[in-house]
């Protein structure tokens, strides 16, 4: 997928995180490309929590891409 296309995407599925509610996340942008940066910070963060984030962003994804 081109880079501005994969970086709009990105700044999508952002939004959607916040809108979906249950985990705040922000982007960045790197060399150029954009990417996703969720707050992890809680020393109470588990793998299952990583997880649960990585569950909702793949059932986002199709919902933003058509």
């Amino acid at each position: 997928m081109p880079e501005e296309t994969l970086n709009d995407l990105n700044r999508r599925l952002d939004a959607a995180l916040l809108d979906d509610g249950r985990f705040y996340a922000d982007t960045t942008v790197y060399g150029g490309r954009v990417a996703l940066r969720p707050a992890i910070v809680n020393w109470r963060t588990t793998e299952a929590d990583i997880d649960l984030l990585m569950d909702v962003v793949r059932k986002l994804i199709p919902t933003l891409t058509g």
